[in-house]
């Protein structure tokens, strides 16, 4: 029988009571034998790790561990009784002090200097009685090692730690646990190969490149990554390679470098606001241009990036991650990088309409303009413009740095000379509630692309604007504008 029909039931003692566990087409459920009312579902796309232990609750002992590591003065002082203590303890015994002292290594503002990463190991677990969630003390007090240290140690408690929605109003995850006890060795062992390899057919990311910036929002980035993403990462056996950027434009300047293999790794993670974020994507664009040959400054088109990017919310207002999430919380942004879960998100192109370059041999494709930016949430000129920047200034200040700016700017604005030119669609063929679809490859962007009038125009140049064929008008406003903005 295949694995998709076979299906897992036992009895298994959860807390001190007996529950009935069954296991099928990757659903898992445990509902207590005395309320058959009491049921628990969790799909295997929500488990992020399965591990073995000996003890149901390790974690006074975990909170111990963590304690000596942070205290080298205490630990060395009392690391002869912590070796004989470690001879006669069973698996779950102590955990090597270099598990915590990994170092994280900072970035020179210089690409020709020696790039450092850190590698963060996930081999430990927890074990716990009961299926409680995980609280933000938990992961810090314990240090992160969740349990015994190896998750192949022989124990006839099978720890299960998952995912679930806790908050729908709020888009609000967090990771739970339960411990599943029996005291035959054989149905542990089968439950543990079973609910492993089925984790391992996920398709999740194993490696990650993580661009960590410690001056965005409050400036306590690093603080939050220690405090919620490592511990996490680490129970997920996640590999993640950090980078503490010092300087603007050093994200760009490192995923655009050929120094550095993208291909090594399943995604590119960003800890920061909205312009890490924005930094992350322009070079990743910019870098698939490049891989593909394309011209940098006058793209035909705006490739699509096969790796994915994640965002950990650490800025002053996390506009993306709400808009990819649902929620600025950091844990879920955090669950939904380590489930590989994906969404689309859409980003729109600035370009410099003054500086154009004709194709070589492509004399039906209308002069390609210089790329300057792209944007994935708003772009302003103006007053909003003005605070971004006024507000860099005040970055000791926090988010309030925006009210302070925009107070400022409000008082001393007098306008913003601009012209904007609309094009109109006076017959409605590219309303966009057309009931059309407009997907990849599609006429509509092939149109927008190479810049022809009609499918059946092969040369002859673009149509001119306002043109009786066209469809389209153009209207023309020009004066003194508040702000002038561009919302993705």
């Amino acid at each position: 029988m295949d694995k998709e029909h076979e299906v897992l039931l036992n009895g298994f003692v959860i807390a001190k009571k007996r529950y009935r566990v069954y296991y099928n087409a990757g659903i898992l459920v445990w509902e207590e034998e005395a309320a058959k009312k009491a049921k628990v579902a969790v799909p295997i796309t929500d488990v992020l790790s399965v591990v073995l232990s000996n003890r149901p609750n390790p974690a006074t002992n975990g909170r111990k561990r963590w304690l000596e590591c942070s205290n080298p003065a205490k630990a060395a002082s009392s690391s002869s009784s912590s070796s004989r203590s470690a001879k006669g303890a069973s698996d779950g015994g102590p955990h090597d002090s270099s598990l915590d002292s990994d170092r994280i290594p900072v970035l020179s503002s210089s690409l020709s200097s020696t790039t450092t990463s850190n590698t963060l190991a996930t081999s430990s677990h927890s074990n716990r009685e009961s299926s409680d969630e995980l609280s933000n003390s938990d992961l810090h007090r314990e240090g992160d090692f969740y349990g015994d240290g190896s998750r192949r140690a022989a124990g006839k408690y099978l720890i299960i730690h998952y995912a679930t929605l806790v908050c729908p109003k709020t888009s609000r995850w967090r990771v739970k646990n339960v411990a599943l006890h029996n005291a035959e060795q054989r149905i542990v062992d089968l439950w543990y190969s079973r609910l492993t390899d089925d984790l391992r057919d996920q398709n999740r990311p194993k490696n990650l490149l993580l661009f960590l910036n410690p001056y965005g929002g409050k400036k306590n980035a690093l603080a939050l990554y220690e405090r919620f993403a490592k511990p996490l990462f680490r129970l997920a056996d996640v590999d993640v390679n950090l980078i503490i950027t010092q300087r603007a434009q050093q994200i760009y300047d490192i995923v655009t470098s050929k120094g550095i293999a993208l291909g090594c790794y399943d995604g590119l993670v960003c800890c920061g606001g909205d312009g890490t974020f924005a930094e992350l994507f322009n070079g990743l664009v910019a870098r698939t241009m490049a891989d593909l040959g394309l011209d940098v400054k006058h793209p035909p088109y705006l490739p699509k990036p096969n790796i994915p990017i994640g965002v950990i919310p650490a800025g002053s207002t996390d506009t993306v991650a709400y808009c990819l999430n649902g929620t600025t919380d950091i844990k879920t942004s955090i669950i939904h990088i380590i489930l590989g879960q994906h969404s689309g998100l859409d980003i729109a192109a600035v370009y410099d309409a003054t500086s154009v370059k004709q194709p070589e041999n492509q004399p039906g494709v209308r002069p390609r303009p210089q790329l300057l930016k792209l944007y994935a949430s708003v772009l302003s000129y103006g007053y909003l413009g003005d605070i971004a920047y006024d507000s860099e200034k005040y970055r000791w200040m926090g988010p309030k740095r925006y009210d302070y700016s925009g107070f400022k700017k409000f008082l001393r604005n007098r306008g913003y000379d601009g012209e904007i030119v609309v094009n109109i669609d006076r017959d409605g063929k590219h309303d966009p509630n057309d009931g059309v679809r407009c997907v990849e490859k599609c006429s509509r962007c092939h149109r927008a692309i190479f810049g022809l009038r009609d499918s059946n125009v092969t040369g002859g140049g673009s149509s001119s604007d306002g043109d009786e064929n066209s469809g389209e008008q153009q209207i023309v406003i020009s004066g003194k504008f508040l702000m002038v903005n561009g919302a993705n």
